[in-house]
């Protein structure tokens, strides 16, 4: 449950087990186009479980909300059903179902104490102090529109989950046979030379004539397009800009400090020696040969000869190190080098000697005094900031408009004139506002007209903000008087753009004939690219699309025209790469292929699940549910 706030994963596996806990992120304001009607007949029968109509509507608001976010927030629920969301969904719960039936079956779960270290471990819930924070807790089920009863029932039955997914594909492993395939295609690298002939170095072709002009306007209209502009009012509210007014008491300083001792901490170690014996008698005698000095030589190291024992040197260790916690406590009574003994263990009977000790050491308060000033104030903060974003709900719901909600809680207005869905201006000027993040931008462009956002927060829980949408002006084709020297320059730019394609045609069939890409040296310079793979990238400096054309090459020598933007590369390919037969990327590909190999065997059991357990979906009741009154 909530691994959203652990890390990001989206296997098949994952899909399965964390779909399931979107019916607990609330409901995010699809409103009720999807309209409810109520029966008494399971929209979903699985096994003994009934799902009802209205709980397919709900999961079924959740993942269209969910999915709009990647449509740019545009994807109605009709749309979505069009583009087979809803069956989609129905599966997701049906394999829930199932995974929740199979785990009790096998008597699958966790205890009380296992479930409650889980959720206090979950970082989302605790505080600066990397502890378990009740009111951190209680704000995120807020969020999510979730009670305690409903969150603790979620997290154990995706802890069961857990365990009858790992029991399941815990020891897939790929065959090498199958991943060196997978990990040659993938590894493989290649380096090529080229040339760049550049559109920008092309002469300048005569200016267009009206006609010509015209009818490039009127075949690339769409180029020439004023996007859609809006006007809005933002209040955003940082977790720093509340912190000049928090101040933390000495005694607030010196509360957390000892609370946080641990971390200033350096344990004192010790430079541990022992022997293990089978009986007391026989540790004590040993050890009364070294005190008595009775040993043909030096004390403990003569001892151990003579009586021909193994001594075992632990190393320097803290006492949470020492291997036996039974050795512990003993090892670390005296208060210097020292023998110990006999000491009784789970193993026998131990004869220690202590040779060195490591005093610990307590960083002062004077001097982690910053640190604890800092997160006491970010937590201070984060406390307020959630105190805040209430009066602002409460402000809105009432009533007032930002700029009354504002003047009312000391924040200040943010007025933005006007804005397109890319952080620019009317005129195209990008706006440069820190407080117009991507965040607020996409609430401002998910508002209608006249409209007032919810109260939101803001990545990573560092603030808050709301938006109201002023004015909104539609998208439009500029006319064509007005964007003359746009679509001259966009004329002249093709045309240069063809005869850097026409020259580096001319250049390549050159090379095909066998000169050398030197032949085309004079102002365009030969360059060598960084070995590359079939994915190419910004760390390579070698574009996808050259990437790919080098990798459709057969052999050394291969030649092809690449357009890049408005220029085109002649590049050859120069050598080819074959990775090594073993290694971090052999054991990469290897796991990749064995995660598809689990979500196979998944899928598998889940069939297998469906055919054992029964599964019955009753599609004329959840068409019901959708259709209008």
């Amino acid at each position: 449950m909530f691994d959203t706030f652990r890390k990001a994963n989206d296997t098949w596996i994952v899909k399965v087990l964390f779909a399931f806990l979107i019916l607990s992120f609330g409901i995010w304001g699809i409103g009720d186009v999807v309209r409810q009607r109520i029966t008494s007949t399971p929209a979903i029968t699985v096994g003994d479980r009934d799902i009802t109509a209205e709980e397919v509507a709900d999961r079924f608001r959740r993942d269209v909300e969910r999915m709009s976010q990647m449509f740019g927030n545009k994807l109605t629920p009709e749309q979505a059903r069009q583009i087979g969301l809803l069956p989609r969904t129905i599966n997701q719960l049906v394999d829930g179902a199932l995974l929740d039936q199979a785990a009790g079956k096998l008597r699958l779960g966790v205890d009380d104490d296992t479930l409650r270290a889980t959720i206090a471990n979950i970082p989302a819930f605790q505080n600066q102090l990397k502890m378990f924070d009740k009111g951190n807790y209680a704000r995120v089920l807020q969020q999510m529109q979730m009670t305690d009863r409903q969150f603790v029932s979620l997290e154990r039955n995706d802890l069961a989950r857990a365990q009858l997914i790992k029991a399941i594909t815990g020891g897939v492993r790929a065959p090498t046979a199958l991943a060196a395939p997978l990990y040659g295609y993938q590894a493989e690298k290649r380096v090529a030379e080229f040339v760049v002939f550049s559109a920008d170095k092309m002469p300048a072709p005569p200016a267009p004539d009206q006609a010509a002009a015209q009818k490039y306007y009127d075949e690339h209209k769409v180029q020439f397009q004023q996007l859609e502009i809006r006007s809005a009012t933002a209040l955003v509210v940082h977790a720093a800009d509340l912190a000049g007014t928090i101040h933390p008491s000495d005694e607030e300083i010196d509360k957390a400090y000892q609370a946080r001792l641990g971390e200033f901490q350096t344990a004192e170690k010790r430079n541990v020696q022992q022997i293990l014996f089978s009986d007391q008698a026989a540790a004590q005698a040993f050890l009364d040969k070294v005190k008595g000095g009775k040993a043909n030589g030096d004390g403990w190291d003569a001892a151990v000869k003579e009586d021909k024992l193994t001594s075992t040197d632990l190393g320097t260790v803290a006492k949470a190190e020492m291997p036996l916690a039974e050795l512990g406590d003993p090892a670390f009574s005296s208060t210097g080098p020292a023998l110990i003994g006999p000491v009784q263990s789970t193993l026998g009977w131990h004869a220690l000697r202590v040779t060195a000790i490591v005093p610990g050491k307590t960083k002062p308060l004077a001097e982690v005094k910053e640190i604890i000033v800092k997160d006491l104030v970010k937590d201070e903060a984060t406390n307020r900031l959630y105190t805040l974003s209430t009066k602002l709900e409460d402000s809105i719901g009432g009533g007032n408009d930002l700029d009354e909600t504002a003047k009312s809680i000391g924040l200040k207005a943010i007025k933005i004139a006007s804005v397109d869905e890319r952080g620019r201006d009317a005129d195209g000027k990008p706006l440069n506002n820190p407080a117009l993040t991507p965040d607020v931008l996409g609430a401002i462009f998910q508002t209608v007209q006249g409209g007032t956002s919810e109260v939101n927060p803001l990545p990573n829980n560092d603030g808050y903000y709301v938006v109201h949408v002023d004015k909104v002006t539609p998208a439009s084709i500029r006319p064509f008087d007005q964007v003359r020297p746009q679509v001259e320059a966009a004329l002249a730019q093709e045309a240069r753009s063809a005869s850097a394609k026409q020259q580096a045609e001319a250049a390549a069939e050159r090379i095909k004939k066998g000169e050398p890409m030197s032949a085309l040296a004079g102002q365009l310079k030969v360059e060598t690219t960084r070995p590359f793979t079939r994915a190419g990238g910004a760390q390579t400096q070698v574009p996808p699309v050259v990437a790919a054309e080098m990798f459709r090459q057969s052999a050394v020598g291969g030649v092809a025209v690449v357009p890049v933007g408005a220029d085109s590369l002649v590049v050859r390919l120069k050598e080819i790469q074959a990775p090594e037969a073993v290694g971090a990327g052999f054991d990469s590909a290897r796991n990749e292929l064995a995660d598809v190999m689990t979500e196979d065997l998944m899928q598998q059991y889940v069939l297998a699940l469906r055919k054992d357990i029964g599964v019955q979906v009753n599609q004329s009741v959840i068409d019901k549910q959708f259709s209008s009154k």
